[in-house]
């Protein structure tokens, strides 16, 4: 009896994160990312140490939705940008300055699918 509440919490909870801000499985630069009707923002920091190039490459596959990928310096301005429509595509996305934090923020629409971004730094010198 006991169990059968649990699993009824625990898909009434399914149920509504769905509906309103989206099912995320994973952590888009360490394991792959899946997602359910994602709605909101997330962001990513990267800290560059020393002044070089920072490269965020990846892919996306999308079955609804869209997903904005916005990469930003560490003053704020926007780098390179991708969209994520429905379909299969690759990322690429990349920065070059002064050392700080670098943020990679996506802006989700209802997005279902799977996204897996790897970062790799080159400095300067």
């Amino acid at each position: 009896m006991k169990v059968r509440v649990v699993l009824a919490v625990l898909v009434l909870g399914l149920v509504a994160l769905y509906f309103t801000i989206g099912v995320r499985l994973g952590y888009v630069t360490v394991t792959p990312l899946y997602l359910f009707n994602a709605q909101g923002q997330t962001s990513y920091p990267f800290r560059l140490y020393d002044e070089g190039k920072l490269v965020v490459n990846g892919q996306c596959e999308g079955r609804s939705g869209l997903a904005t990928l916005r990469f930003l310096s560490p003053d704020g301005t926007e780098l390179s940008s991708v969209k994520c429509p429905p379909g299969k595509w690759s990322l690429d996305m990349s920065g070059e300055g002064t050392k700080g934090i670098y943020t990679l923020v996506v802006d989700y629409k209802k997005y279902s699918g799977s996204m897996e971004l790897n970062s790799s730094y080159k400095t300067k010198y």
